[in-house]
């Protein structure tokens, strides 16, 4: 390997790469304090997959704690203190990562269009009584907006949440595609794009969304072939011409 390769680093920061950066760069990021030792991801030519920063030798300053001298010392402690928490289990854990959390994003995508939508139809006939009838025509293109917006703001923090760039929200629009970008938000935890790691209830999660998705297929499926027969029956082309025929004909 080459010395220009050896300098050629990429980190992450809040779901996006960045890169590439020589190593000084990356010491002046670690005194600026813009480089997370657990959260920020690092990678360089040669190295099989990407690492926190912190387990990258000569990139932070490890501190050797000194020991008191013998003569100082007292009475053992008998007090052990706890272990220090590795970076795998703390990337796994849910809340160490920024943004919307699986929970919140299951209730702001699924929940709460159906209760915006229940509480707008059951408030209708009051504010139309009060404001008219012009005006709720207004209102309700209005309404049917916020869970939209509320639909986008948390999809994009979702992608965050799992280390991924806001730019994979794009693929919602994308056939096939959008069924990959969803089974991310709906099941996987916090920095999966990271650890690769599907918790329990990710599984659980996982297996009912697929089995859905299934069920959509099979139906799509059934209507499609539905409609393909009795295209072509004879009985419904005769009624099909008897309707163009009805529709076409001169009214009296």
């Amino acid at each position: 390997m080459n010395d220009t390769l050896q300098d050629v680093w990429f980190y992450t920061r809040e779901g996006g790469r960045i890169g590439p950066v020589t190593f000084a760069e990356l010491r002046v990021k670690v005194a600026e304090a813009a480089l997370n030792p657990r959260l920020d991801m690092v990678w360089t030519h040669g190295m099989a997959e990407w690492k926190p920063a912190g387990e990258i030798e000569g990139l932070f300053e490890r501190r050797t704690p000194v020991e008191p001298s013998p003569s100082l010392a007292g009475a053992a402690d008998p007090y052990t203190p706890p272990q220090q928490e590795s970076p795998e289990n703390f990337m796994a854990k849910e809340g160490g990562w920024p943004g919307a959390r699986r929970r919140s994003f299951i209730i702001a995508t699924l929940v709460f269009p159906f209760l915006w939508a229940l509480a707008f139809a059951a408030a209708t006939p009051f504010l139309t009584s009060e404001f008219g009838p012009d005006i709720m025509k207004i209102a309700a293109i209005g309404a049917n907006l916020i869970p939209f917006i509320v639909g986008l703001y948390f999809g994009l923090q979702r992608l965050v949440n799992l280390g991924m760039s806001r730019w994979w929200y794009l693929g919602n629009f994308v056939p096939f595609l959008n069924f990959w970008v969803g089974y991310r938000c709906f099941t996987c935890p916090a920095g999966y794009a990271h650890h690769r790691k599907l918790d329990g209830p990710g599984v659980f999660l996982a297996i009912v969304y697929w089995l859905l998705i299934a069920i959509a297929l099979l139906a799509v499926a059934a209507v499609v072939a539905l409609m393909l027969g009795a295209i072509g029956s004879p009985e419904i082309q005769q009624q099909i011409r008897d309707a163009v025929r009805a529709a076409s004909a001169p009214k009296a």
